[in-house]
């Protein structure tokens, strides 16, 4: 195989790879397209208080089942003296709290964050229908019920809401028979499930908390989920209304306890939660990390924050190159080697465009002057870089005196400049004065300078370097375009113009 067909694989490859894993991150991970990006968070806390008897205890409670419409950036359960582990049985998760021996009042919690993704989805719920257990007059009040229903032709949200309304009213004789000696709302909504099933319509009972910012002392709450035939659906039994799912934390979807407690009297249990605005990038790291995920847990996210600014500042690094490869190899600019312009552009960064450029402009013209008179002296190569050096720092000294002493507060940034790359291109450009002319000098020192300028330009561009940051990863992108330039061996902006005399003969 010829190396142009290995190139053209490697840059497929590269892109695939790259192009992959944003979309991954972005689609499964949830990690906005923009760093600015800001996300709702609720912030729920749930309480639970007893009295424990004087030996073991254990409380159990229901945990919210995996939701693709939601997903948790944190939570932690707190109790002192307790043992806390998540167990599940027959599909269902919970949370326990185990200890030895407690007695008298006991409070325990349980703090979640979670957040909406953009489309809720109640998942991979089943439609199987309810299996309604009514008997003698309760099966002939439920059928004359539904009889009356299907007779006015009612559309399945106004059927559910009909529903929801008699049951609430209790007006309709066959509702009221079959809610004799029954107030709970956990069998108000239970029979809505039934009655529902009898006209083949799939609904299920649950328990959640409304979401209210700054809201204490909640109850859970029961509601009632109904299948549309196309999507779940959510009731709030007590409104007869539809409720969105985003101002809804289901906790649980069945008639079981929320909470169980063994080896404890006097019960109860409340749920506090409080609305938040955070960066959406933070959330989805939060929530990958939380789900071990490996684009997480192996990427420079898992670093502590004064590292992540240092490789923030890196991932720029591969722009700048970009930048270069580009002018060098399409355009035709002449540059004085391929990283100063780069580490200039970088210099930009911290200091700024002008400043940065006056600083370059006078450290440079100092060092070749003094450079020119080494040159006299006829001292060999590793001499006259050391001594080149040594002006360097001389004039790096010179000028951040000089400037604080005339309270010019930009002349002190001199110390961000590399001193070492600016003795070698002091050195480069002094050799190249000497072999090709001033002319020559002219030309790739300010074909550095702008290519340092359109460098600086793209790599301080927020956007840009939030998104590289966000998606390390399209560092292979970046690496394909590059070597993919590599192998273009046609003619540059510049050759148009070196050519045009052979256009006129």
């Amino acid at each position: 195989m010829n190396s142009r067909n290995q190139i053209i694989i490697l840059v497929l490859l590269l892109i695939g790879l790259g192009g992959s894993a944003v979309i991954y991150k972005h689609q499964v991970l949830g990690f906005p397209l923009l760093a600015s990006e800001k996300e709702t968070v609720w912030d729920i806390e749930a309480k639970i208080e007893f009295a424990a008897e004087g030996g073991p205890v254990s409380v159990k409670m229901n945990l919210p089942d995996p939701n693709p419409a939601r997903k948790v950036a944190f939570s932690k359960a707190v109790a002192s003296g307790y043992d806390y582990k998540v167990i599940e049985e027959e599909g269902t998760r919970y949370g326990v709290w185990s200890s030895e021996s407690a007695e008298g009042p006991q409070t325990l919690y349980m703090r979640v964050e979670t957040y909406f993704v953009d489309n809720p989805d109640t998942g991979d719920k089943s439609t199987e229908l309810a299996n309604p257990d009514f008997q003698g007059a309760f099966a002939q009040a439920a059928e004359r019920y539904v009889a009356e229903l299907d007779a006015q032709q009612l559309a399945l949200d106004a059927r559910v809401k009909q529903v929801l309304s008699d049951i609430n009213a209790k007006g309709n004789s066959d509702i009221a028979v079959l809610l004799q000696d029954s107030d709970k709302r956990s069998d108000q909504v239970a029979l809505a499930v039934n009655l529902l099933a009898m006209q083949n319509i799939p609904a299920e009972l649950s328990r959640g908390i409304f979401l209210a910012d700054k809201k204490r002392k909640q109850s859970a709450l029961f509601f009632l989920e109904v299948f549309d035939g196309q999507q779940w659906v959510l009731f709030d039994p007590r409104e007869e209304d539809k409720v969105s799912w985003q101002e809804v934390i289901i906790l649980q979807s069945s008639s079981e306890p929320l909470v169980e407690i063994f080896g404890g009297t006097d019960s109860s249990f409340t749920f506090s939660s409080l609305k938040q605005q955070r960066p959406t990038f933070e959330t989805a790291v939060d929530a990958a990390a939380r789900e071990h995920s490996a684009f997480v847990d192996f990427s420079i996210y898992s670093l502590p924050l004064a590292e992540q600014n240092a490789f923030k500042l890196l991932l720029l690094i591969p722009l700048g190159a970009l930048v270069v490869v580009i002018l060098r190899n399409l355009v035709g600019i002449r540059t004085s080697g391929t990283f100063m312009p780069i580490l200039i552009a970088l210099v930009f960064l911290q200091t700024s465009l002008l400043a940065g450029l006056a600083l370059f402009l006078i450290v440079v013209g100092v060092g070749l002057v003094m450079r020119s008179y080494m040159s006299r002296l006829n001292l060999l190569l590793v001499p006259r870089i050391a001594s080149v050096l040594v002006f360097v720092i001389i004039i790096y000294a010179a000028i951040g005196i000089t400037s604080h002493k005339l309270g010019i507060a930009w002349g002190m940034q001199v110390t961000f400049f590399p001193m070492i790359i600016l003795s070698w291109t002091i050195e480069r450009m002094s050799i190249l004065w000497d072999e090709e002319g001033g002319h020559e000098v002219m030309i790739q020192g300010g074909g550095s300078l702008l290519t340092a300028i359109l460098a600086f330009g793209v790599m301080s561009n927020q956007i840009i370097a939030d998104t590289v940051f966000l998606y390390p990863e399209m560092l292979l992108i970046l690496l394909a375009i590059i070597i993919a330039i590599g192998s273009y061996s046609g003619y540059r902006l510049s050759d148009l113009r070196r050519f045009e005399p052979m256009q006129k003969l």
